[in-house]
């Protein structure tokens, strides 16, 4: 039950979990006695193909496998959360982009003493990092730590033990619905698709065992770059991994050690974009442009906001609430404008948003009061689509008018 709470939220709208509520209990019991039976297996995947920032597929599980998903998580991350470092920030409680981009800045004036000193850092990245996974190497690393978890390797739960290499296992591949046109999968590259992946090799891209899992893969090289090389100033977000020194030939040494520990241990490859730079070029970490006294947005993600935009405003001399722009587009729209707007405010690019919200400024007003926190639509705009007018004059007082 307290898997299927963690499932349902943001997503208690959808159609899957509106049918799977409809009836919970029976569902959840026979969910409940197909995994103590053994007879559990993960049911019909949904993949589609995603194009921004890159054409990737993904495999969207059904709703009771992501449950189990749930399940399987919550059970092992009570062991693995004491063994992963402080600094994998990838699919963790209380980590996330911004603190990873918030520790960076912090190693950042350190490593440079507040910037009065000169210093270096080595930013890699792995080739075809989910696809490379291999599946026997990962159950390895899983039954080794389920045997540390429950202190011998009889005590571990038999269906804890049976659903982690069930869903390591597992290819959607063989069972899936296909809701991509067929010039948009002429977009994924081969190396990054799981139809030619290597035979036990490749994880879904998509399912929240899959980002998991790679953590779980990734701690061996988090283990031996704190604990063999030492270092100090080291930081990983899924395969994205930057480490900082006040030596250029100490980085050059660590990465010689890097691609064989790769190569030997985990059979991954770093890609041939290596960046070995000084510090005050800047680091472009998760969307931000990094430098020891302020942070600017990555370029992609403003142009993104201008094309997002530019789309948006091809018909505005037909734009009516009844014609292109129906309420669930301009709630979509204000969602849209909310996120670039947050993300903005954590860096020095609230003029590049600004700039990119004047260009649009005559028919953006039309729908949207724009506030020193957020975007929200003009209050005539919601009257028409509520049913419940007090409703809405209440929470949009006469004075939002103006």
């Amino acid at each position: 039950m307290r898997a299927y709470i963690d499932c349902r939220k943001r997503k208690r709208n959808t159609p899957n979990s509106i049918l799977f509520e409809q009836s919970l209990c029976s569902n959840l019991v026979t969910l409940l006695s197909e995994i103590n039976n053994g007879t559990y297996y993960p049911g019909i995947s949904t993949c589609f193909v995603v194009r921004n920032p890159k054409p990737r597929e993904v495999f969207a599980a059904d709703f009771r496998d992501r449950i189990v998903h749930h399940l399987v998580v919550r059970e092992l991350e009570k062991y693995w959360e004491r063994v992963f470092i402080y600094d994998s920030y990838a699919c963790r409680k209380g980590k996330g982009t911004l603190a990873a981009v918030e520790r960076l800045h912090t190693f950042m004036r350190k490593v440079t003493v507040n910037g009065t000193r000169r210093a270096w850092f080595l930013q890699c990245d792995i080739k075809n990092f989910f696809m490379s996974i291999r599946k026997e190497k990962l159950m390895q690393f899983l039954d080794r730590g389920l045997k540390k978890q429950f202190k011998s390797k009889t005590a571990a739960p038999e269906w804890l033990r049976h659903l982690s290499h069930l869903l390591v296992m597992h290819s959607p591949t063989t069972n899936f619905v296909d809701k991509s046109r067929p010039e948009e999968w002429s977009c994924v590259p081969y190396e990054k698709s799981l139809f030619y992946a290597a035979d036990g090799c490749g994880l879904p891209i998509g399912n929240l065992t899959s980002q998991f899992f790679a953590n779980i893969y990734m701690n061996e090289l988090d283990q031996f770059v704190k604990h063999t090389l030492k270092a100090k100033y080291y930081i990983r977000y899924v395969d994205d991994f930057v480490l900082l020194s006040g030596s250029k030939q100490q980085l050059q040494d660590w990465l010689t050690q890097i691609q064989e520990f790769l190569k030997d241990h985990l059979s991954l490859n770093l890609k041939s974009e290596i960046k070995l730079c000084p510090v005050h070029n800047g680091i472009n970490f998760l969307g931000y442009v990094q430098h020891v006294h302020h942070r600017l947005m990555r370029r992609r993600v403003v142009s993104t906001l201008k094309g997002t935009l530019f789309l948006r405003s091809r018909p505005c001399s037909q734009q009516t609430l009844k014609g292109p722009f129906s309420y669930s587009s301009l709630c979509s729209l204000r969602s849209t404008l909310n996120s670039f707007f947050a993300f903005s405010s954590k860096s020095n690019g609230r003029k590049d948003y600004a700039t990119a919200i004047t260009l649009h400024k005559r028919w953006l007003k039309k729908y949207f009061i724009f506030t020193d926190t957020k975007v929200i639509l003009k209050p005539y705009i919601l009257f028409r689509h509520r049913r419940d007018i007090r409703l809405a004059s209440f929470i949009f007082p006469r004075n939002c008018y103006k």
